[in-house]
């Protein structure tokens, strides 16, 4: 069987050599190959087959498309590097010296609740759009009395035109008031949802504060103690002082230092812990700035009782049962059937006459008069009447409850700060200057340090319950 030779032009006979030399390459491989082969008669440097090479060239016009595909690959690539690090940055970027402020202000902006909150606002205001709207016409075309064969008789009828429906006893009207008063929950949920956020992110950085003052003075404390232990060693060197103290010195200098990472892991996981607060825990919170001793009067119970019906609590527990009444009236609405109006035009092939024909279709309420959905609805009503004397209950024993607690911790505080801890300065101060003169050991100057260190801590947890309970009551009392 001869075949066709591109070279010559001409048919031969295929010899061993050149008898299907392409029959060992993939169809894939050989398909490229040819369409290379279109452009060029220069081999192709890049085929690795020897066959592959024979059949596949490389055209100056491939090669100038191939490497406009490599220089916009290496753009795109540098250009996704860039984004992902400047991503990258922004998100681990640390924030040093974080207020109060600047984190409710990121609370608010990010949070992801705040922002399922505003959707769901959203959500309800496109229903109360949705349900307002008057319902669609239909479109009516029919064929009737169509013959199955040839001979049948000409009694065609043609019918066109539209049906509207039409929703009687003020439904609409009612069904969208109703998704109104609950676009109003959703809102009212809204600002309760913030309330409570600003109420948790200003507890998780009141004990992120702590334990950075926490963290601090213990610092201080090791730094201290280890003032003593050289002290200590180098009156041992001169004489003045036995192993025992040397040994006690470095036994407390150790205890501190144990005391230091403690309360360095207890202050990252209340940084972690105040950025899932704020709503990223990505967030590298470094430090924070603000002051625990906080100089404020609270005033009387009474007084801040009298603003507790203003709180947003109240404002959705009412705005629960309004909405729950407007579903009683809609489900009474909803039993009144709708009607359809019908407008249609006939025509009769038979007698070759145009009629106009009118229709009125209205159900008959004999099985279905909306009896659950009336009852559903005013078992919904009790329910939220009983949901907003209950909430009335709940702010009001919560203010009681952080009132009671704020004010044990600011007396508690202030007792710390006006009567016990200028004693346990005079107390350490002596001991110290004791323990120079030789009248006590070391033995006898450990203890009376340890309990001024343990007072320092005392006095900051107290400074942090009163930060804590100040903002619980402030977020029952006050708006945001």
């Amino acid at each position: 069987m001869k075949e066709w030779n591109r070279t010559t032009q001409s048919f031969q006979v295929p010899t061993e050599s050149t008898a299907r030399p392409n029959a060992a390459v993939p169809f894939g491989l050989r398909r490229e190959a040819q369409r290379h082969a279109a452009f060029s008669d220069a081999p192709c440097t890049t085929c690795e087959s020897a066959v592959v090479t024979s059949l596949c060239r490389r055209s100056p016009r491939h090669s100038r498309e191939l490497a406009r595909l490599l220089v916009l690959l290496v753009v795109m690539l540098v250009t996704c590097a860039a984004f992902a690090t400047n991503t990258n940055v922004v998100k681990t970027n640390p924030l040093e010296n974080l207020t109060l402020e600047q984190a409710l202000d990121l609370a608010e902006r990010q949070h992801p609740q705040l922002a399922e909150a505003h959707a769901l606002v959203e959500a309800a205001a496109g229903r109360a759009q949705q349900v307002g709207a008057f319902p669609n016409p239909e479109a009516i075309v029919a064929a009737q009395q169509l013959p199955l064969d040839s001979d049948g008789s000409n009694q065609r009828e043609y019918v066109a035109g539209i049906a509207q429906p039409i929703p009687l006893g003020a439904r609409l009207g009612k069904a969208r008031e109703a998704e109104l008063l609950e676009r109003e929950v959703r809102v009212r949920g809204l600002e309760v949802t913030r309330r409570d956020l600003r109420r948790r992110v200003h507890g998780a950085f009141a004990t992120a504060l702590y334990q950075e003052k926490a963290f601090q003075t213990q610092s201080q404390i090791a730094q201290s103690i280890e003032k003593v232990a050289a002290t200590a060693k180098a009156r041992l060197d001169a004489g003045d002082a036995v192993p025992e103290d040397l040994a006690r010195a470095e036994m407390e200098q150790a205890r501190a230092k144990v005391e230091v990472q403690r309360s360095q892991s207890l202050r990252e996981q209340a940084m972690l812990g105040l950025a899932a607060a704020i709503g990223d825990s990505r967030l590298n919170v470094k430090s924070l700035a603000g002051i625990l001793d906080r100089t404020f009067e609270i005033p009387t119970l009474e007084s801040l009782a009298a603003n507790l019906s203003a709180q947003p609590e109240f404002a959705l527990a009412d705005a629960s049962l309004r909405a729950s009444k407007a579903r009683i009236d809609l489900a009474k609405a909803e039993r009144i059937p709708d009607v359809k109006v019908e407008a249609l035009y006939h025509r009769l092939e038979s007698t070759k006459e145009n009629t106009f024909d009118i229709g009125l279709s209205v159900p008959l309420p004999l099985f279905n008069r909306n009896q659950g959905r009336l009852r559903e609805a005013h078992a919904e009503a009790a329910a939220a009447e009983a949901r907003s004397r209950s909430t009335q209950n709940d702010l009001a024993f919560r203010l009681r409850e952080s009132y009671t607690r704020l004010t044990s911790a600011l007396a508690s505080s202030r007792a710390f700060k006006s009567e016990i801890l200028p004693r346990a300065d005079t107390v350490l101060k002596s001991a110290e200057a004791r323990h120079v003169a030789g009248d006590i050991s070391l033995s006898e100057l450990l203890p009376v340090r340890r309990e001024w260190s343990a007072l320092q801590l005392t006095y900051l947890e107290s400074l942090r319950d009163v930060m804590q309970t100040w903002a619980e009551v402030r977020s029952l009392t006050h708006a945001e």
